[in-house]
C-alpha cells in the first residue's frame, strides 16, 4: 500500500502539473471550453414554458359559441362565451383568429366549423425571445360586416404564468463573462496540486483538493460524452487530442490512483518544512499566473493549434492516400411487396449495392436503421471556409490561388480589440498597394460585419467562417496570419503586437 501510494503521488502529481501547464499556456482556449459549458448548463436549467391552446367550439347550428384559452397543463383555463354568431352561409361558419403578444402578431388564421366539425384548435408556444411577455390578446372577427360587428378582443396577462428559470441557470449565466479568470484559476489549481503532491505538502489537504479537481473534470468529460455537448470547441488543438469518451475513460483510470492517494495520504511525508513548502508553492503560483497572463495578452508560448507557424494548410486539409474519405455505412430499408409482405433491404455504401436486390413492384416504406462500419478520416483542418454573406459560395480556392496573403481573423466583432484596427487598416492598405491579397474572416453576422466595417471605416471586406474554426486559427481577436508559398503559415501576430508594415514586407520578401 505504501508503494502504491508513493507511485500514485508521483504519477498523478506529474500528470496534474503537465495538464495544468498546458492549460496555463493557452488560457484563452480553456476559457472557450468553460464558456461553452456555462452556456450549455444555463440552457439546461432554463424553465420549459407551457403552450397556450386556443379552442373554438361550434354549436349545433355551426355557430361559434365559445372560445377557450388554456395552457397545456391547465394552469389558467379561460372560457369566453361568444353568444350566437350569425352564419355566413348555409354550409359553414368561419372566423379569423389573430393572436398577438404585445405588438407582435404571432399568426392570423381562419377557423371554421360545420355540422361535422364542432371544434378547432390552434396552439402557440409562449416562450418567445427573452420571455418578457406581458399581454396576450386575440381578436375574433367574422368574415362579413354583420359578424365583424360582433368582434371581440380579450387580453390575458401572462407574466405571472411564465415559469421561472432554475437558480443554477442564473448562476451559470453569471459565470460566463468570467470564463478567462476561471480558466486561469482552475489551471493554476490543477498544477499547484501536482506540485504539492510531489513535495508532500499538507498531504491531507492536498488529497482533498485533488479529489475535488478530479471530480470536476470527470463530471465535465462524462457530461460531454453522455449528452454529446462541448465536443469540439477549438480549445487545445494537438495538445490534448482526445474525444469526450476517451477523456472520461482517462479520468476513470486516473481515479484509481487518486483513490490510493486519498486513502493513503498519511503515508506521504513532506520533503520540506511547512514554511518552506508554502514559500515554494507561492513562488510557483506567481510564476504560473504571470506566465498565463502573458499567454493571454499575447499568444501561447507553445502553439498546439492546427494553424501554428510552419503548418502546411493544404496538407492538413487533405485526406491522406489510403485513408477513408467517406464512412462505410450499412443502411437497412423496409420495402413492401405487392402482397403486403415487408422485407428488409441492406444497402452497403462501400459496395454501392442492395441485398437482396429491389424488384419491380416493391414499395419503399421506411429507413429502419443505419450502422457505421468504419468512420471516415477527418483531416486536422476540416472547416476552413470563406463564405460570402449569403453563405452560398466558398472562396477557399481563391484564397489558395495567390502565393502570398494576409488573413485577419475576428471571430466575434463585438469582442474585437478595436484599439488595434488603426494599425490593421494601415497594414491592409500597404499590403494591397503592393499587389497582394488581404483577407478578413469573421463568424459574426453579415449585418454586424457591415455595420462594424462602416463604423470603423475599414478598407477591407469580410468573409464568413465557422466560429469554432476561427477560434482555432489564432488566440487573438483580431489576429493576423501570413501565408506564403500558397499554403504555408509563416507568422502569426496578436492584436496586442501587430508589427509595422516594414517588418511584414521584410518577412514576405524572404
Amino acid at each position: 500500500m505504501k508503494f502504491l501510494t508513493q507511485f500514485s503521488r508521483i504519477l498523478v502529481g506529474i500528470l496534474f502539473i503537465l495538464s495544468g501547464l498546458i492549460k496555463l499556456n493557452d488560457p484563452t482556449g480553456f476559457s472557450y471550453k468553460l464558456d461553452e459549458y456555462f452556456a450549455v448548463f444555463s440552457q439546461d436549467f432554463e424553465a420549459t414554458q407551457d403552450s397556450l391552446i386556443i379552442s373554438a367550439n361550434f354549436n349545433e347550428e355551426s355557430f361559434i359559441s365559445q372560445i377557450e384559452v388554456f395552457t397545456s397543463d391547465n394552469t389558467f383555463p379561460l372560457i369566453l362565451n361568444m353568444g350566437n354568431w350569425e352564419a355566413v352561409n348555409d354550409s359553414a361558419n368561419s372566423a379569423n383568429l389573430g393572436l398577438n403578444v404585445g405588438t407582435t402578431n404571432i399568426f392570423d388564421t381562419q377557423i371554421s366549423g360545420d355540422s361535422n366539425a364542432r371544434a378547432a384548435q390552434l396552439k402557440v408556444n409562449v416562450s418567445l425571445g427573452d420571455k418578457s411577455i406581458s399581454d396576450f390578446s386575440f381578436d375574433l372577427l367574422g368574415p362579413d360586416s354583420t359578424a365583424r360587428s360582433q368582434s371581440q378582443e380579450r387580453s390575458i396577462n401572462l407574466s405571472s404564468h411564465l415559469k421561472q428559470d432554475g437558480f443554477l441557470a442564473g448562476v451559470f449565466g453569471f459565470l460566463q463573462p468570467y470564463s478567462t479568470a476561471l480558466a486561469i484559476f482552475t489551471s493554476w489549481g490543477e498544477a499547484i496540486i501536482g506540485f504539492a503532491l510531489l513535495i508532500g505538502w499538507q498531504s491531507g489537504f492536498s488529497a482533498l483538493m485533488l479529489f475535488i479537481v478530479w471530480a470536476f473534470f470527470t463530471f465535465l468529460t462524462w457530461y460531454s460524452w453522455i449528452y454529446n455537448k462541448v465536443t469540439d470547441c477549438g480549445c487545445f488543438g494537438d495538445a490534448l487530442p482526445m474525444n469526450p469518451y476517451e477523456s472520461f475513460i482517462k479520468n476513470i483510470v486516473l481515479g484509481v490512483f487518486v483513490a490510493f492517494i486519498i486513502f493513503g495520504y498519511k503515508r506521504i511525508k513532506p520533503l520540506f518544512s511547512n514554511p518552506f513548502g508554502v514559500k515554494l508553492l507561492t513562488t510557483l503560483s506567481i510564476l504560473m499566473i504571470a506566465f498565463s497572463l502573458y499567454c493571454r495578452h499575447y499568444l501561447p508560448v507553445v502553439d498546439f493549434l492546427h494553424y501554428k507557424e510552419g503548418t502546411n494548410l493544404c496538407e492538413n486539409m487533405t485526406v491522406p492516400e489510403g485513408e477513408r474519405s467517406a464512412p462505410w455505412k450499412v443502411t437497412t430499408y423496409i420495402y413492401s411487396k405487392p402482397n403486403g409482405e415487408r422485407i428488409e433491404i441492406l444497402y452497403d455504401s462501400d459496395q454501392n449495392s442492395f441485398s437482396p436486390n429491389i424488384e419491380a413492384g416493391w414499395t419503399f416504406v421506411e429507413v429502419a436503421g443505419e450502422e457505421i462500419k468504419e468512420e471516415a478520416y477527418e483531416p486536422p483542418i476540416h472547416d476552413f471556409k470563406f463564405y460570402n454573406a449569403e453563405k452560398t459560395n466558398d472562396y477557399i480556392d481563391d484564397f489558395f490561388s495567390s502565393d502570398q496573403k494576409l488573413l485577419a481573423v475576428m471571430y466575434d466583432l463585438k469582442q474585437t480589440n478595436t484599439s488595434s484596427l488603426k494599425r490593421l487598416k494601415e497594414i491592409a492598405k500597404k499590403w494591397e498597394a503592393d499587389g497582394k491579397v488581404f483577407w478578413a474572416l469573421t463568424a459574426s453576422s453579415p449585418e454586424e460585419a457591415e455595420a462594424f466595417r462602416h463604423e470603423h471605416q475599414l478598407n477591407f471586406e469580410f468573409h464568413f467562417g465557422d466560429n469554432t474554426n476561427l477560434k482555432s486559427i489564432i488566440r487573438s481577436n483580431p489576429g493576423l496570419v501570413m501565408v506564403k508559398d500558397t499554403c504555408l503559415v509563416v507568422r502569426s501576430w496578436p492584436s496586442t503586437r501587430l508589427p509595422k508594415y516594414k517588418k511584414i514586407a521584410k518577412i514576405a520578401d524572404k
